[in-house]
């Protein structure tokens, strides 16, 4: 029996709370199987009901990979409505990472390949070890980068982006923070301090304001920039609606005198 699986963490964070999600798999370098990428699901829609929740913190178990992609034990003898299913699966568990209302950083430790760039792509925000190597890898073994790799485009352009799929070798963690892939890289010694440092900086924001701006964000990828905007406007009416601005403003003011 595998001992595989997904461990959720909590501290305090602000006024709510942090979660660290840790895929534990590192026998495998945190490959994803069918079970895992459910398990995964799962924990992401659990964690979008936490009305607690300020910030969350996705990672591989482990010094050596984040996630360094699919099975392939399973891909490699999939037919192919088994591969539909297992895309399928790896789809829905990305989404329900996007559609997390706080945001989700990606702490990426190492091996960051395929599926594992995929998930990367679909938290928030990312923050690399210099150690960490990142690619897709899917036509080296005959298929095509699907999915999250729509993202890609929004991220680090069409060039960048077709450099990645069509070649299929990896690049390291200073090239993708040149490209934009990636926010930050630090040394694996200090991953976690910046990592920690960025998640306490959003905790401490109002809450209100931080869910607003996620969906206002997601909503954008979607919208003309004259529907964006018109939704900024619902988006702050929202926030003076359901949230206390008029606190944070008051304590903003004092802090910094103005």
């Amino acid at each position: 029996m595998s001992d595989a699986g997904v461990i959720t963490e909590f501290e305090t964070c602000g006024d709510g709370r942090l979660a660290r999600v840790t895929l534990q798999n590192a026998k495998r370098a945190n490959c994803l199987s069918t079970a895992l990428i459910n398990d995964l699901r799962d924990t992401f829609v659990a964690l979008a009901e936490d009305d607690t929740l300020r910030v969350a913190v996705l990672t591989g178990a482990g010094e050596r990979s984040f996630i360094a992609g699919a099975d392939l034990n399973e891909l490699g003898t999939a037919d192919p409505d088994a591969a539909r299913a297992f895309i399928t699966a790896l789809q829905t568990m990305h989404q329900a990472i996007r559609d997390l209302p706080v945001p989700v950083i990606a702490r990426i430790n190492g091996a960051c390949f395929g599926a594992g760039l995929e998930t990367a792509a679909s938290c928030d925000l990312r923050i690399a070890s210099d150690n960490a190597k990142l690619g897709m890898p899917e036509v080296v073994i005959d298929i095509p980068s699907v999915i999250e790799a729509a993202l890609f485009p929004r991220l680090i352009g069409w060039g960048r982006t077709a450099w990645l799929l069509y070649r299929g070798d990896p690049i390291d963690a200073a090239t993708a923070l040149d490209w934009g892939l990636v926010e930050k890289v630090t040394s694996l010694d200090t991953l976690d301090d910046a990592v920690d440092e960025l998640a306490r900086v959003i905790g401490r924001n109002g809450a209100t304001g931080i869910r607003l701006q996620k969906k206002l964000m997601r909503d954008w990828e979607r919208m003309s920039l004259d529907d964006g905007v018109a939704a900024g406007i619902e988006s702050l009416t929202e926030a003076y609606r359901s949230g206390d601005p008029t606190g944070f403003i008051a304590a903003y003011r004092r802090e910094k005198s103005v």
